[in-house]
């Protein structure tokens, strides 16, 4: 079993990945005080997971309830937020309460932002159950929901009290879900250094030839990376956390103007390569890098959905993404590995020069 550690000036944890993190899970939640205990549990984890989960619902100690969630973006909502909120009103659930999350990014998001904000904060404890959720949105403490067409327009910082990483939940991933959380390795790539690029590259083409091998040993190296990011800058005060978003004010664009027929990861995957595109445009990134760039990762394949989309439409939900300031798109572009770029404000003309560039990209099966 892997053990890593955010380190915070508070409330810091632990992840712990492994295929005994469940029997470490119910220890813990049996060591701590709580009086209640909800599981909200996506509902094809439920469905192809029934007596995992049953067994870890049979050893807590403390009353236990159980919410099924349908786990969409359009249920990504304050809708579905005061749904749980009713349930755990009802039900009485108080301060020394527990919401465990056992589901991907989206179950993630709403269970911690209903945890956040529930008498003003309860416990919770993420059970990520997909790929792009262990290796990305399980943990650094984001909340949010979606509003008014906007991805992830509302939301907290609220850091888990711990998550727990079982593998085994990938089996029974269709692999669209595991592509699909490719596109968040993709971004990590970029993130870190010569070595980790390597290994993630190389460990992606594995995941596209169907070959799962490497998941374990992915999922580690990214949550390092996101550790070490989180750390020191917990809240995007510096700016350095802020390196996360490559690639995804284009994504969050994408996946709305296909109304959410893209998932989230097969967005991120166009829009790192958008980023890319207009890095090079911008003269931040040599040609001879992005050549190579595309060379290495010539092996991804992105979906079709992305050729047919509105590049005027998606520029359009660009300018209502959450990280712009007074009306600017910020994006985050690239020198070189580990070299990245924050808060650089572009034209229009050139980000949907780069959109092109990324449909040309797909249409030729990752070369140019």
């Amino acid at each position: 079993m892997k053990t890593l550690k955010i380190k915070l000036n508070e409330n810091s944890y632990r992840i712990l990945i492994g295929k005994n993190v469940l029997s470490n899970l119910i220890e813990h939640v049996n060591s701590i005080p709580v009086t209640k205990c909800l599981f909200i549990i996506d509902q094809n984890v439920e469905k192809y997971h029934l007596e995992t989960i049953r067994n870890v619902f049979a050893s807590i100690n403390c009353k236990t309830y159980k919410y099924i969630f349908n786990a969409t973006e359009f249920n990504k909502s304050l809708n579905q937020t005061k749904l749980i909120y009713k349930f755990l009103s009802d039900t009485y659930f108080d301060r020394n309460s527990v919401i465990i999350s056992f589901g991907g990014g989206i179950t993630g998001d709403v269970s911690a932002f209903a945890a956040s904000t529930f008498m003003r904060g309860i416990k919770f404890i993420q059970i990520p159950t997909t790929l792009l959720s262990m290796v990305d949105s399980s943990v650094g403490g984001k909340t949010g929901v979606n509003f008014d067409n906007r991805k992830n327009l509302i939301g907290t910082f609220y850091q888990p009290d711990s998550v727990f990483i079982y593998p085994a939940f990938l089996e029974s991933l269709p692999d669209k879900e595991i592509l699909s959380g490719a596109g968040e390795v993709f971004k990590y790539a970029f993130l870190s250094d010569g070595k980790n690029y390597n290994l993630l590259k190389n460990n992606l083409k594995k995941f596209f030839n169907k070959n799962m091998s490497g998941i374990e040993a992915t999922v580690e190296i990214c949550l390092k990376i996101k550790s070490n990011i989180v750390s020191q800058d917990e809240k995007e005060i510096t700016g350095l956390r802020k390196i996360l978003n490559l690639g995804h004010t284009f994504a969050h664009a994408f996946e709305v103007q296909s109304k959410y027929k893209l998932t989230h990861g097969e967005a991120v995957i166009g829009g790192v390569y958008c980023a890319l595109f207009l890095s090079e445009n911008l003269e931040y990134l040599s040609k001879q890098k992005l050549n190579l760039f595309l060379k290495d990762f010539n092996f991804i394949k992105m979906n079709k959905i992305l050729g047919s989309l509105d590049e005027n439409k998606i520029y359009e939900s660009m300018t209502g993404d959450k990280k712009n300031v007074s009306g600017k798109i910020k994006l985050v572009l690239l020198e070189d590995i580990g070299k990245i770029i924050i808060d650089v404000s572009v034209g229009k003309s050139v980000i949907i020069n780069s959109i092109r560039k990324m449909k040309s990209l797909m249409l030729n099966d990752g070369l140019l």
